[in-house]
């Protein structure tokens, strides 16, 4: 990628950031003439509250432009800051053969103070009209303050989170309320990265033999690697675990998350185990079925892979995934690709939020 001034980050008054972009595609224009093609299929919105957040959110979407090209509005707001607002143009170009660079359009926005409040409407007025709307929120959702972000989400299509980084079940909750209640869909990074416990849990149940005892089962055991300490977000992955199961199966969960399954109550335990690596991830799931049999499933680090334990007889599920981390911008498109919304989450959420209740208090 050869440097030119639509590379570099130009600070512009936030009240012209359309007439700079202008200004900055037509003199790069000149200078490149027709190996510069500007493209957009999303606005893309990131939310953050760091500058190390700020940094991570522009290196990752600026690989993902190269998959879906966007316009990427990066905001950091911190109300705790002074009283200011600013803001920089930049693009990310990519190389797509014959010399020729496709490049997105980066926006962004610095706020602090009571200058925050000015952010919603600001990215409003950015995004590009009939283009979808993507916002991705970089850490904790602030629950404390929800109309600020409500009114972040009003033009939006997708709300994409990272629940690992969620520090109270009121984040769920808030996750929950968006799906039920507005326009905008959820996405959950954390959801993803469970897609392979899914599948070795679905194959299972896959043998006819084996579809029956869906009705038998008594207890499930998560256990969620931990770093030691007791953050929420550190086990959510193992409550849409457990969640998924609940609403999959059809168990029966009350407000305070008890659960109920067709031979009475059923017995789920979310476990911290303490970890050097994986913090977040499952290390072991187990069901047990009412004859005291038990299927259960490991992580084997050291090939990669999930096993499955069914009554003592081992099994590695040749459709899982291999379990290794995605990059974090390969799962953002993942989800700019995804046509629909998830329904199984949105199924998943209600039920993982009075689970979250229930640990909470334990």
């Amino acid at each position: 990628m050869t440097a030119s001034p639509l590379h570099a980050d130009v600070r512009v008054d936030v009240t012209a950031i359309e007439k700079h972009l202008a200004e900055l595609w037509r003199s790069s224009k000149e200078v490149a003439d027709d190996a510069l093609t500007r493209a957009a299929l999303w606005n893309v919105v990131a939310h953050t509250s760091t500058s190390e957040t700020h940094a991570k959110a522009s290196e990752t979407l600026g690989k993902a432009s190269g998959a879906v090209p966007q316009r990427t509005i990066i905001v950091r707001a911190d109300p705790s800051a002074p009283p200011e607002i600013a803001s920089w143009i930049s693009a990310n170009c990519h190389l797509v053969g014959g010399g020729k660079q496709v490049c997105s359009e980066e926006i962004a926005i610095v706020a602090g103070g009571d200058r925050v409040q000015r952010v919603p409407p600001l990215v409003n007025a950015l995004l590009i009209p009939d283009m979808p709307v993507a916002v991705w929120w970089l850490g904790d959702l602030p629950n404390e303050n929800e109309d600020y972000v409500l009114t972040l989400l009003e033009p939006a299509d997708r709300l994409i989170v990272d629940s690992v980084h969620f520090d109270s079940p009121a984040d769920l909750l808030l996750i929950n309320r968006v799906g039920e209640k507005t326009t905008t869909m959820p996405a959950d990074l954390n959801w993803v990265r469970l897609e392979e416990w899914r599948q070795a849990t679905a194959s299972i149940f896959d043998p006819p033999h084996m579809r029956a005892r869906l009705e038998a089962i008594r207890s499930i055991r998560v256990a969620a690697g931990t770093s030691g300490s007791d953050y929420f977000g550190e086990i959510v992955e193992s409550l849409l675990y457990a969640a998924w199961i609940s609403a999959q199966v059809g168990h029966q969960v009350d407000a305070l998350g008890k659960v109920e399954g067709p031979l009475g109550s059923i017995d789920y335990r979310i476990e911290r185990r303490k970890q050097e690596s994986d913090i977040g991830g499952i290390s072991l799931a187990e069901i047990t079925f009412d004859d005291g049999s038990c299927a259960s499933i490991t992580r084997d680090r050291e090939r990669g892979i999930l096993v499955t334990n069914v009554d003592g007889n081992l099994s590695f599920p040749e459709s899982v995934t291999r379990a290794v981390v995605c990059d974090i911008d390969k799962l953002i498109v993942r989800q700019l690709k995804r046509a629909q919304s998830d329904r199984i989450l949105l199924k998943v959420l209600p039920v993982a939020s009075r689970l979250a209740k229930r640990v909470a208090s334990s």
